[in-house]
């Protein structure tokens, strides 16, 4: 099932390569673009894809953040409970000979 899974992400990324080589050769008019400064002007295609490459790498830094974030919390989450487990068969352990003698003579 995983192979089957694997094979389809892959050609949909193929069919999203091709897709952009298509949009990118069919856009080829220059474009200058200004975000505080001039930069060379480009095909309006190489802006997009420029733009969508940036947003991916930015999710993936973002997203890789949040999820070491989110799996640090479950970590912790799951050691607190076994910290509570082993306290509450601490104090649920029978009394020794001791403790047992102890308690007798406060009665």
């Amino acid at each position: 099932m995983s192979k089957l899974i694997r094979f389809i992400v892959g050609l949909l990324f193929l069919l999203v390569v091709l897709a952009g080589f298509i949009f990118a050769s069919n856009n080829s008019i220059v474009v200058p673009l200004w975000i505080g400064i001039d930069l060379a002007p480009q095909s309006l295609a190489v802006w997009i894809l420029l733009a969508f490459a940036w947003g991916g790498v930015l999710g993936l830094l973002l997203g890789y953040g949040l999820f070491r974030r989110i799996k640090a919390h479950l970590k912790i989450n799951k050691l607190e409970a076994q910290l509570k487990k082993k306290q509450d068969t601490i104090i649920g352990r029978p009394l020794g000979k001791k403790q047992s003698l102890q308690k007798g003579r406060d009665k």
